[in-house]
C-alpha cells in the first residue's frame, strides 16, 4: 500500500489568493499611471501644435518653428508634426529671403532684390497650403514696392513737369495697386517741381510766372495741399509787394530801413535742422527758425545745401518757413524734399531772405 503524499504547508489556507491579486492591483495602477501620462503629453502636443498653426497662420512662421521643435521634443515620431515643422520652415526662410530682398530696394539694389522676389513667387506658385497665405500677404507688398522702385529708377531722370506729365498719362492706361503706387510717386515729384519752380520765380517776383507754375501743378495734383496752399502765399506776397512798393515811394525813410543790410541780416537763427532718407532714397529735411529781429518779419524763405556723408556736395534745394509772419521771438518750421539722393546726407542752411514790417 502505498501512503499519500504530504501537503505543503499553508496550502489552501485562507490569504493564499491576497498576493496574486495585490500584484495585479500594482500592475493595473502602473498602467494606469501611464496612461494618463500619455494622454497628458499627447494634450500637451496637442496645444503645441495648435498654437503653431495659429502663429503660422498669422505670419509668424518664427515664433510656429519654435512650438513645433517644443512638440517633437515630446513626440519625435509623431510624423504630422514633422511634416508640419518642414513646411512652416520652409515658410520661415522665405520670409527671411522676402525680408532682405525688401531691405535692398532701399538701397536700390533692385536687380538683386527682384531676382530674389521673382524666386520665391515661384516657390509659392503651387503651394496650397493656407499658412503661406500670410508670406503671400508680404509678397505681394513687396511687389508692389519693387514695382514702384523701378519704375522711379526711370523717373529720377525726369525732371521737368512736362516729362512727368506725359510718364504720367501712359501710367494712367494702367490698373492695380501697382499702377496706383507709381501714379501718387509721379504726382507727388510733379507737385515738387512744380513747388520748385514757383518757388525761384516767386524770389524773383514774377508772381505771374510763380502763379502760372503752381495752377500747371495743381492740374495734375488738385489736392496737393503744399501746392493749394503756396498759391495764396503768392497771391499774398504779390498783393503785399504792390502794397511795400507804394509804400516804399511814399516813405523812403521806411524803405531805406527795411533795405538796411545789418537788419535784414541778423534777424533770422537756424535752430534745428534734420535730414532723414524715407523708404524711396529721397532726403525729407525739416528744419525750425527764429525771429531774433526786434520787429515782425514775413515771406522767410531759406537757402539749403545738401552733402554726403563723406562731406560731397550733392545739390541744393529751396523751402520756405511757415508761418507766414513771425513776431519777435517766435519760431517756424520749413520742410522740403530732395529727390533720388539714395544714401544718408545732411543738409545745411547757406542762405535767407525775409521782408520786414
Amino acid at each position: 500500500m502505498t501512503s499519500a503524499s504530504p501537503k505543503p504547508k499553508n496550502a489552501g489556507g485562507p490569504f493564499a489568493w491576497i498576493i496574486p491579486l495585490l500584484l495585479l492591483s500594482v500592475v493595473l495602477a502602473g498602467l494606469g499611471l501611464f496612461y494618463k501620462y500619455e494622454q497628458q503629453t499627447n494634450q500637451h502636443v496637442l496645444v503645441l501644435q495648435n498654437k503653431a498653426k495659429t502663429e503660422a497662420l498669422e505670419g509668424h512662421y518664427g515664433t510656429a518653428v519654435a512650438l513645433l521643435d517644443s512638440a517633437a521634443a515630446k513626440r519625435p515620431n509623431y510624423q504630422a508634426l514633422l511634416q508640419d515643422r518642414v513646411v512652416t520652415a520652409e515658410a520661415a526662410n522665405w520670409q527671411v529671403q522676402l525680408k532682405e530682398a525688401a531691405e535692398e530696394l532701399k538701397t536700390q539694389q533692385i536687380q538683386t532684390s527682384e531676382t530674389a522676389i521673382d524666386a520665391i513667387a515661384k516657390e509659392l506658385e503651387n503651394r496650397q497650403e493656407p499658412l503661406f497665405n500670410a508670406l503671400r500677404s508680404e509678397l505681394a507688398a513687396t511687389q508692389v514696392k519693387l514695382a514702384v522702385m523701378k519704375i522711379k529708377s526711370e523717373l529720377d531722370k525726369l525732371n521737368t513737369v512736362d516729362a512727368l506729365a506725359e510718364k504720367l498719362n501712359s501710367i494712367a492706361k494702367l490698373d492695380g495697386a501697382e499702377a496706383e503706387a507709381v501714379m501718387k510717386q509721379i504726382t507727388s515729384k510733379l507737385a515738387g517741381l512744380s513747388y520748385t519752380a514757383a518757388e525761384k520765380l516767386l524770389k524773383e517776383k514774377d508772381f505771374t510766372g510763380a502763379l502760372k507754375a503752381v495752377d500747371k501743378g495743381l492740374s495734375y495734383a488738385p489736392e496737393n495741399e503744399q501746392l493749394s496752399t503756396y498759391r495764396k502765399r503768392i497771391q499774398s506776397e504779390k498783393l503785399a509787394f504792390e502794397q511795400a512798393e507804394q509804400e516804399r515811394i511814399e516813405l523812403a525813410a521806411q524803405q531805406a530801413a527795411e533795405e538796411n543790410l545789418n537788419n535784414r541780416t541778423a534777424a533770422l537763427e537756424v535752430t534745428g535742422i534734420s535730414a532723414v532718407l524715407d523708404d524711396y532714397g529721397d532726403l525729407e529735411i525739416h528744419g525750425t527758425v527764429s525771429n531774433k529781429a526786434t520787429r515782425t518779419i514775413y515771406s522767410v524763405d531759406v537757402t539749403l545745401e545738401i552733402y554726403d556723408g563723406a562731406g560731397a556736395y550733392l545739390g541744393e534745394t529751396y523751402a520756405s518757413v511757415y508761418p507766414y509772419r513771425l513776431m519777435p521771438g517766435e519760431s517756424g518750421d520749413f520742410t522740403t524734399t530732395y529727390y533720388g539722393v539714395y544714401q544718408q546726407a545732411q543738409a545745411s542752411v547757406v542762405n535767407a531772405t525775409w521782408y520786414l514790417e
